[in-house]
């Protein structure tokens, strides 16, 4: 008797040790903050429109954001926004090095700071004559700054999760415990952007995952649009959408199925750009179309960049 006892306090002992370590686990994350910037485009209020992380750069004494794009290729500040930290910080400014292409320089050896988290050592380039203007007498002001975008090269062999409705992300090396039970998606990386497996109208499509693409559930040309919607437009966004170039989107309500990890779509609209300025993207990348945050605004994703597999909790 006292000997079965033991055996049940040495296992009630060992259930108590594993529960502690699955915690420890579990709460092992270290969470970055974001929050969503609204934009008005086209007289309409939309509310989600960028996703937008706080920042701090090097030791600069000043609060900024810069956006998570999912969907470009190097993570980067704004030639406009950037330039007067440059004249007020020589040493920034001394980290600026070879050129990449017309449009843009290197800087290296950058300590960036999302939450608690450093990204040290990195390289950020300058795209010139982009962004808003910040005029050199509001620089010490307390409002953040929008200086940037952050881009899949900080996340390359790592485990990316955005928990979209705690507003959060994080970092890892590995896949975090709680999340290893999920079924996952296999995708294909190309330069860093990610192309997601969907079933659109029974065919397997593949589309590129962008998060600077918030507004939209699916983009692609109005061929395709089409041959999945009524063709009636119910909806449509105007302005500087695709790095400050003025762009029309129409929307149309998606009747055939769409899923993606087994789920399909619900209450879906597919929009496609009037000017046709998109395609060239899709045909570079060999997709479908595109799709972003809009699809996953109640669910955590978990991209394992190292591995190329997607879930979704």
């Amino acid at each position: 008797m006292k000997h079965i006892c033991k055996q049940g306090i040495i296992l009630v002992i060992l259930f108590l040790i594993l529960t502690a370590c699955s915690q420890k686990t579990s709460l092992s994350l270290e969470w970055i903050p974001f929050y969503w910037e609204g934009d008005t485009i086209s007289g309409k209020y939309v509310e989600k429109a960028y996703l937008y992380i706080p920042v701090k750069i090097d030791n600069l004494p000043h609060d900024f954001t810069m956006q998570l794009d999912l969907g470009t290729y190097g993570t980067q500040f704004y030639g406009n926004a950037i330039r007067p930290y440059l004249d007020e910080y020589p040493s920034l400014a001394d980290k600026s090095g070879s050129a990449r292409g017309v449009d843009s320089i290197v800087f290296k050896h950058i300590n960036l700071q999302m939450g608690t988290v450093g990204f040290n050592d990195v390289d950020v380039w300058r795209r010139r004559n982009f962004g808003d203007v910040i005029p050199k007498d509001s620089i010490h002001s307390a409002t953040p700054k929008h200086i940037g975008t952050i881009a899949p090269d900080l996340f390359r062999d790592k485990v990316l999760t955005i928990d979209y409705k705690a507003g959060r992300l994080a970092v890892s090396d590995s896949l975090p415990a709680e999340y290893k039970d999920l079924p996952a998606e296999e995708f294909e990386l190309a330069d860093g952007i990610i192309k997601l497996p969907f079933r659109i109208n029974g065919k397997a499509c593949t589309l590129m995952f962008d998060t600077g693409s918030s507004p939209f559930q699916i983009v692609t040309t109005k061929e395709r649009a089409l041959e999945i919607s009524n063709s009636i437009i119910t909806d449509s966004l105007s302005g500087p959408l695709w790095w400050g170039n003025e762009i029309t989107f129409y929307g149309l309500e998606i009747n055939k199925p769409v899923a993606f990890g087994g789920k399909t779509l619900q209450n879906g609209k597919v929009f496609y750009d009037k000017e046709g300025l998109w395609e060239e993207v899709y045909n570079s990348f060999h997709v479908w179309g595109i799709t972003g945050n809009a699809c996953f605004f109640e669910n955590t994703i978990i991209i394992d960049y190292k591995n190329k597999l997607f879930r979704v909790k």
